[in-house]
């Protein structure tokens, strides 16, 4: 068995059972797993998740690790088949060297009794195939652009892995979505199950079926690319090989479109695209023409001339009426972000949506307090200014539910969007970053040359002027010119040193002093940027943490055991500004459990290094998942 340590996964929500279930195949395996079960003497059934075209997907525990993982028990009847269960042993292995953000890691393939599995991360979320589904059953499609992004994140997937390892079975059911919107890919290496699917096409559900044709041959993860793209923009599956857009569909969307799908969908494979890439980017010039021209991957123009106008005045965060502890409502100036922002994604109309995006139903809670309410496009425009994530906690007011953001249907699009545009903007800054950085060395070396060449030129030509200045030598006579001194040479009193006088003792300490404290200063200030940076960070430390959820009381109360020096600071920051009414401090807690990057946003810098070093060497018990940012508000009476 081929399987190693598996690493860190998502496991920070309970799993979705929200899947649907394609009709099970016919199959030859002795029963489902129960819970408690153990499977290669170490992977620990906690529930079975879904039925799938390959087999049964049960969610397991590694009692090695302690990690979640998934478990695919294949099909009996495709494990029986050696010549294929060795080629997909070979294929598993390839995959296990696959590391991509989209792609879902696979540990290894293992033998159980007669039966046959892969193990692979855990994905906490829910199947495309699900999600559309959902889209058909409230008589949705997703729009052009949210299509494009959910499709973009396959075609990574794709041409990541092209060289090593082709899919061979790309379907809706083997392209994942987890709860704060990554698109994942998963089902690399079983490819040798592509006869066995083709010939029980009618035990596939109906998202899945025709992404196998019977009546196209060598259908591959193009054929299959084309019609996940007309399952999203028609809200249906396609009903016959090689689709084309239906009327309505053909009128809504730009007419590049229809090429783009029949070159994905062609008979003839020699017709379609050579590769994912070159089809993402084929799709992308279609989403820019829709928009006027302009590129997806910048500003909409529509959006760019927004941000060319007058700063946009909005509402401050307000609390529900009642809401202890926070002041009046405020407002302020907010400019929107330029280089460093996200393109937010249309709203959805009427027809597409519980609301128009202007129905005001929806509470955010942050710290233990609704602020609101807000519309949905108001939750989105937080969402893209990282105000919120996917899992910050929302009250719907009409239906009465408080989940996290990533819960509700309505704003999935939105999630998938802002991961796209997210990693889209962060490759574009690291490429910069790289260009920049090659600049600076350029100029740096030609800066350094021509220094060199001034330099050295310079002592040359200096030398030999020098030279040329000097006396020709001549044969001197000198004892002509000694004249003998028959006086005594003078004498110098030189005067006695004097001690020094108070104020030079008192100067040298002080320079002393200040030497020492801007040093101290200076590490201050890098600890406070290096902080910083840690709290910036939105990525997932994997196994930095500890097994269990943030605990916010054990935070309370360890600030709870200096508040006597914290309250001491807000009082002199209170002297120190007497028009202040309150102030907020801000802490980032690590999932180690250590606090950092504390400030107090518009307060001195004496007030601020007070309150940090009042708070300075707390800690919180380990959690699992990202840096928990905590915002404690203070009031003056």
């Amino acid at each position: 068995m081929m399987l190693g340590d598996p690493p860190p996964v998502d496991t920070a929500n309970p799993p979705t059972s929200d899947d649907a279930t394609p009709p099970a195949l016919a199959r030859g395996d002795s029963g489902r797993l129960k819970q408690g079960d153990i499977v290669g003497s170490r992977f620990v059934i906690d529930e079975r998740l879904r039925e799938d075209a390959p087999g049964t997907i049960y969610r397991a525990v590694d009692e090695k690790s302690g990690k979640k993982i998934a478990i695919l028990m294949m099909d009996q009847a495709i494990a029986s088949d050696k010549a294929a269960t060795e080629a997909m042993r070979v294929a598993v292995k390839t995959a296990t060297d696959l590391a991509h953000k989209n792609v879902v890691s696979v540990f290894g393939m293992g033998k159980e009794g007669r039966r046959r599995y892969v193990a692979r991360e855990y994905v906490d979320g829910q199947t495309l195939g699900a999600l559309l589904e959902k889209k058909a059953t409230a008589g949705k499609q997703f729009t052009l652009k949210g299509a494009y992004n959910l499709i973009a994140h396959v075609c990574n997937a794709l041409q990541y892995a092209r060289a090593q390892l082709p899919h061979g079975t790309l379907r809706p059911g083997a392209v994942l979505i987890n709860r704060t919107g990554r698109v994942k890919v998963c089902d690399f290496g079983l490819a040798g199950m592509r006869p066995a699917l083709e010939a029980r096409r009618d035990a596939l559900s109906r998202w899945d079926a025709p992404c196998f044709p019977a009546d196209v041959q060598q259908a591959d993860d193009m054929y299959a690319l084309g019609v996940m793209l007309y399952a999203l923009l028609v809200g249906r599956p396609p009903e016959g090989p090689s689709p084309a857009l239906p009327e309505g569909a053909a009128q809504r969307l730009p007419a590049a479109l229809a090429e783009v799908l029949r070159r994905c969908v062609a008979a003839d494979p020699a017709e379609r695209f050579a590769e994912p890439g070159e089809m993402k980017a084929e799709l992308l010039q279609v989403v820019d023409s829709s928009r006027g021209g302009e590129r997806s991957r910048g500003r909409l123009e529509s959006e760019a001339s927004v941000e060319a106008a007058a700063s946009i005045e909005v509402l401050d965060a307000t609390p529900m009426p009642g809401a202890p502890g926070r002041a009046a409502p405020q407002r302020k100036r907010v400019r929107p972000k330029e280089a460093g922002g996200f393109v937010i994604p249309e709203l959805k109309g009427p027809s597409q949506a519980d609301d128009d995006g202007t129905v005001q139903r929806w509470l955010v809670e942050r710290g233990g307090v609704d602020y609101g309410p807000y519309t949905s496009k108001q939750v989105v425009e937080q969402l893209f200014k990282e105000e919120i994530t996917g899992e910050s906690t929302l009250y719907d007011i009409e239906t009465d539910r408080r989940m996290a953001l990533s819960e509700f249907e309505v704003f999935t699009e939105a999630l998938v969007s802002w991961i796209h545009e997210k990693a889209e903007r962060e490759k574009r800054a690291a490429e910069e970053a790289t260009e920049a950085a090659a600049r600076r060395r350029n100029r740096i070396l030609a800066g350094t040359l021509l220094t060199l060449l001034v330099v050295v030129g310079g002592g040359a030509g200096g030398w030999v002027w020098y030279r040329s200045t000097l006396p020709k030598p001549v044969k001197a006579h000198l004892q002509s010119l000694l004249v003998e001194m028959n006086v005594a040479l003078p004498t110098v009193n030189l005067p006695e040193e004097l001690p020094e006088t108070f104020a030079e003792v008192e100067e040298r300490k002080h320079k002393a002093a200040a030497k020492i404290s801007g040093r101290r200063a200076a590490a201050e200030r890098r600890q406070v940027e290096e902080e910083a940076r840690l709290a910036a960070s939105s990525e997932l430390v994997m196994g930095a943490g500890g097994a269990g959820a943030f605990d916010r009381g054990a935070l309370d109360r360890a600030i709870e055991s200096r508040s006597g020096r914290l309250m001491k600071c807000l009082q002199d920051e209170a002297r120190r500004d007497p028009s202040l009414t309150g102030v907020e401090v801000n802490i980032t807690v690590l999932p180690r459990g250590d606090l950092i990057n504390v400030n107090m946003p518009g307060g001195t810098s004496a007030g601020s290094g007070c309150v940090r070093g009042s708070l300075k060497g707390l800690k919180v018990p380990p959690f699992d998942g990202t840096n928990v940012k905590v915002r404690l508000p203070f009031n003056f009476h």
